[in-house]
């Protein structure tokens, strides 16, 4: 079965850095979202693969080079039309054989064999993967009959349940032609939840798969942070045999890449140091990600990503659930601590004395 990976939508909700990058490029626990898709994908069985990506994020397609054991295929969406029309575009690609369908700004390490097991043996149309949300009006939402979806709605005014559709579809052939048939919502776009009701009304049976492992939607700065914590969370030690652990305080589970001096450090995991990293002085604390090449002085860091490149020269100061873009800097000589959302190449000088 093929599996087809949606990654062309525009990030808006974390902008600035996917001003200049695709969403799905973005680093959670030291590596892209798209490399921990594809890894999870491979764990549960689907070799081929499709990733629907929009005309300027050619930069996904290194990403999958280093994919191995699995045949991934790009299409591209040249207009941002919705879930539906990025399976439509998909078509040929598909064919006339089952699929699953992932959205790109989900992560989870759901395991995937009871949903494949309940789509084979009910013959279902469809399988929904839900699961409970606190916040449903955010999210496309199922309303169930026993196992079956009754119906659906696309982030509902006033919910009639609290179960989220979570990202993972597992579809048929039928759903292309009910695609076809769909119209643009009030938003302008194809909807995916338009297209299960679709099946619904014609009679299809649509059933539902309650997730039972960690799910996070990444697609914000909160939710991003939340997926590289759940992942850190997961991580084994890893230290390359060449750094220098000698005046370094170490307490809890990390990854340290070559190429990285320690000077003064203490770390306290889960955390991610990316190969030739320069730190010194410093306090790097539980779920942090420091990317490749960074420079950091002084500064304290917890709840954190940092991308490749990123500039701390800041005794005393500390920062908290924090997202630096790539080549950011940050100087200052202030105590207080703060949280910075920063894009590529900016810079951030804090006078002392300031607010």
């Amino acid at each position: 079965m093929k599996a087809l990976v949606l990654c062309a939508g525009r990030g808006t909700r974390l902008r600035p850095l996917t001003h200049t990058r695709a969403k799905a490029a973005l680093p959670v626990a030291g590596r892209p979202v798209l490399a921990h898709i594809l890894s999870y994908l491979h764990g549960n069985g689907f070799f081929d693969v499709g990733v629907v990506i929009s005309p300027d994020q050619e930069e996904l397609r290194t990403l999958a080079a280093a994919a191995p054991g699995q045949r991934v295929e790009f299409i591209i969406q040249r207009t941002p039309l919705g879930i539906a029309h990025a399976v439509q575009e998909a078509a040929g690609y598909l064919g006339q054989e089952p699929f699953l369908l992932y959205l790109g700004d989900n992560l989870t390490d759901e395991d995937l064999h009871p949903a494949l097991d309940q789509f084979g043996n009910t013959n279902a149309d469809a399988v929904i993967a839900v699961r409970r949300v606190a916040n449903p009006r955010a999210f496309g939402i199922a309303e169930l009959d026993g196992e079956r979806l009754a119906a659906v709605a696309e982030k509902p005014a006033v919910p009639k349940s609290d179960l989220a559709i979570a990202g993972i579809y597992l579809f048929r052939s039928s759903v292309h032609e009910v695609i076809g048939q769909l119209r643009p919502s009030g938003r302008g776009e194809y909807e995916i939840t338009d297209a299960i009701a679709g099946l619904i009304a014609g009679g299809r049976n649509v059933v539902a798969h309650r997730m039972t492992g960690w799910w996070q939607d990444m697609g914000s700065p909160e939710g991003m942070l939340a997926a590289n914590a759940l992942l850190l969370d997961t991580i084994t030690t890893d230290i390359d045999a060449n750094v220098d652990l000698s005046t370094t305080k170490l307490q809890g589970r990390v990854i340290i890449g070559p190429g990285v001096t320690l000077q003064n450090v203490r770390l306290r995991g889960p955390l991610v140091i990316g190969p030739g990293s320069h730190l010194e002085d410093a306090y790097i604390g539980p779920y942090t990600s420091v990317g490749d090449a960074a420079w950091i002085r002084g500064a304290a860091l917890e709840n954190s990503i940092l991308l490749p490149g990123c500039r701390l020269d800041a005794p005393t100061i500390h920062l908290e659930d924090c997202l630096l873009g790539r080549g950011a800097v940050v100087e200052t000589k202030t105590g207080r601590a703060v949280t910075l959302l920063l894009g590529d190449d900016g810079r951030l000088q804090i006078p002392p004395g300031r607010r």
